[in-house]
């Protein structure tokens, strides 16, 4: 890899992502340090000359990461808008493709409470049928006498530590359920 084929790699399309090697940020991390080992042993000449190229390196990949990172932002909102950009996908490393999918998520998640307000509390709520008798104070404050075969619904906190415990176990509705019932 050389300083031309990044330069190149930065400047061939401003609007899409262009292909790179999987391995593209951890090759460029390697020879980053592989410069820091030679400079560290270089003499005067050998140690300025190394110290550049580092400099240049850090600059160009710090670069490269910003110009990819604002592309996989607008690719993950076009999504949500309902646009389509699989080559931009299709052009991501491994890293990039999980961020993308992550921002994803956290768009449709901001956008749902932006759009529907309440509904953000009742996710934070999971339906459950309660296995053993119990009773437990719940993390909203309330406290729930729970018996066996309760279907109820509780704050994610206590249900996941039910859960776990085996008093209850999770109720999955899924979402064209709930859209038929409405």
């Amino acid at each position: 890899m050389n300083l031309d084929e990044l330069l190149l790699l930065i400047e061939k399309n401003r609007t899409q992502l262009s292909k790179i090697e999987e391995d593209f940020y951890e090759k460029l991390r390697e020879r980053i340090a592989e410069l820091e080992e030679l400079k560290s042993s270089a003499e005067e000449d050998g140690f300025f000359r190394y110290e550049d190229e580092i400099r240049t390196l850090k600059r160009l990949q710090r670069k490269i990461f910003e110009l990819r990172t604002g592309k996989i932002i607008s690719a993950a909102w076009a999504e949500v808008c309902g646009q389509q950009f699989s080559s931009d996908v299709e052009n991501m490393c491994s890293d990039e493709r999980v961020f993308f999918k992550k921002l994803i998520e956290i768009i449709k998640e901001f956008k749902r409470s932006i759009l529907e307000g309440e509904r953000k509390k009742d996710e934070d709520r999971v339906l459950l049928r309660i296995k053993k008798d119990v009773e437990i104070q719940g993390a909203d404050g309330k406290t729930y006498k729970l018996r066996r075969e309760d279907v109820v619904t509780l704050p994610q906190l206590n249900a996941d530590a039910l859960i776990k415990g085996g008093i209850a176990e999770r109720i999955e509705v899924k979402e064209d359920e709930i859209s038929q019932e409405g």
